[in-house]
């Protein structure tokens, strides 16, 4: 098996949609405490380079685990669902997640 790519966007509350406006810099700034959590190898959080082609997702996270178990880990993990509960969903009204396996 090999490493596995786990994408997640999120639309923003309205109140933190605009980018640049101080609900949207404390909103990122909230979701990118992801990055703390442990289990990916590497992990990236951003906004749409390409709005047109967002689908008013404004927010999105590129993550690399070593292999799906690493992925369901992490996924369940205390400190993973803590910042989900506590950092993440106060501030987004969709998410999307999308995962699949590299070749190697």
């Amino acid at each position: 098996m090999g490493k596995v790519v786990h994408i997640v966007m999120w639309k923003l509350k309205q109140s933190a949609a605009s980018a640049g406006s101080e609900g949207h810099k404390a909103a990122t700034q909230a979701i990118s405490a992801l990055k703390t959590v442990p289990g990916p190898e590497t992990m990236q959080l951003g906004p749409p380079l390409i709005d047109a082609r967002a689908k008013g997702f404004n927010w999105g996270l590129y993550s690399v685990f070593a292999s799906r178990e690493a992925l369901d880990k992490y996924t369940v993990s205390e400190a993973h669902v803590k910042v989900v509960t506590e950092n993440v969903k106060p501030n987004i009204e969709d998410v999307m997640a999308y995962d699949f396996e590299l070749d190697e």
